[in-house]
């Protein structure tokens, strides 16, 4: 900043210089002025301004920087992934869940049949006699029954009883016994049939239908016709009571069925599921005409459940216009 004064300081005495000259000789002529002397001498004088204002500045002293140690390089170890060991969770045991038959359900209420619990069917009793009936069910739906739910009558005979409350709260996948006291009715012979089911405390029936069939003296069979249709079982031709089978192995069940009625029956007519296990069979055409008085074998393929322990299937004859008649007849297997 402070060669500008300088410059212009020298600027103005050069100048006032030459004025001073002009004036003090006015006589002789003023010689030509020499510009480009002029100029060299500016020149020179601005450049000695600048030579002393450079040496009167003080001198800079160049600081050295300071020199940076590298800090010695970390030697990289190679990065080691552990795998953690996650310990497989223990397989929880628990009972084989029985097979649930969708078709006896009813919103959220079902049950199946564990087995006969007394008084299997055409168990031999004598009129008037009396006998408890029990029935073990496992509450196959998804809401617990509550004490006033009830075993209802169907059909068939009432055999002295009535519908009636369980009187018992059964959870979800919870079994219970279910019983009815009855009695042997009077005035009839041969195989009496009873049919009953489940019903939730509003009224809805559920369940598979729950049949008590004993057999009484004698051999008049007309507790169980319909109008002139009736049918009594002659023989079990195949799969005897408690035939022991292994989880899924088909088997064909065949009856030796006669004619009891005074009708005959076309091959429209038809053996028809009415309780328990289904046993993947369903109701079938007997295709072949029966005449009244005579007998048929009327068979049908099934395979055993994949659950262990005793189950049973119940079947009836129906017309060809589906009214049911005739003795039930139930099969009743053990599965190991």
């Amino acid at each position: 900043m402070v060669q500008k004064p300088c410059f212009s300081f020298f600027l103005i005495c050069t100048v006032f210089i030459i004025v001073l000259s002009a004036c003090a000789s006015p006589e002789p002529p003023a010689p030509t002025l020499d510009m480009n002397l002029i100029f060299t001498q500016v020149g020179a004088t601005m450049e000695m301004g600048f030579t002393q204002t450079a040496q009167a500045l003080p001198t800079a002293t160049n600081t050295l920087e300071p020199t940076i140690t590298p800090l010695p390089s970390a030697t990289l170890q190679p990065l080691v992934v552990t795998t953690p060991t996650i310990a497989a969770s223990p397989t929880l045991a628990g009972p084989t869940p029985l097979p649930v038959n969708p078709a006896t359900a009813n919103g959220c209420y079902n049950a199946s049949l564990i087995s006969e619990a007394t008084v299997p069917n055409r168990t031999d009793f004598k009129p008037d006699d009396t006998f408890t009936k029990t029935w073990r069910l496992i509450n196959t739906g998804t809401c617990e029954w509550n004490g006033d739910f009830k075993i209802a009558y169907v059909s068939g005979n009432y055999f002295g009883s009535d519908t009636t409350k369980i009187r018992q709260r059964v959870g979800v996948g919870i079994t219970a016994d279910v019983s009815l006291e009855m009695t042997a009715p009077s005035g009839v012979s041969g195989t009496v049939v009873s049919n009953w089911q489940m019903v939730s405390d509003t009224g809805l029936l559920f369940g598979p239908l729950l049949t008590v069939s004993i057999l009484l003296p004698g051999t008049n069979a007309t507790a169980t016709s319909v109008g002139c249709y009736n049918a009594t079982l002659v023989s079990d031709v195949t799969i005897p009571k408690d035939t022991r089978l292994d989880p899924g192995e088909p088997f064909t069940k065949a009856w030796q069925i006669k004619n009891s009625g005074s009708c005959d029956w076309n091959g429209d007519f038809k053996i028809t599921f009415v309780g328990g296990d289904l046993f993947g069979s369903d109701t079938t055409k007997i295709r072949q005409r029966v005449l009244a008085g005579s007998t048929a074998e009327i068979s049908l393929p099934m395979v055993a459940p994949s659950s262990s322990g005793t189950v049973t299937s119940s079947w009836q004859m129906a017309d060809d216009s589906g009214n049911l008649f005739g003795q039930v007849f139930t099969i009743q297997i053990v599965v190991r």
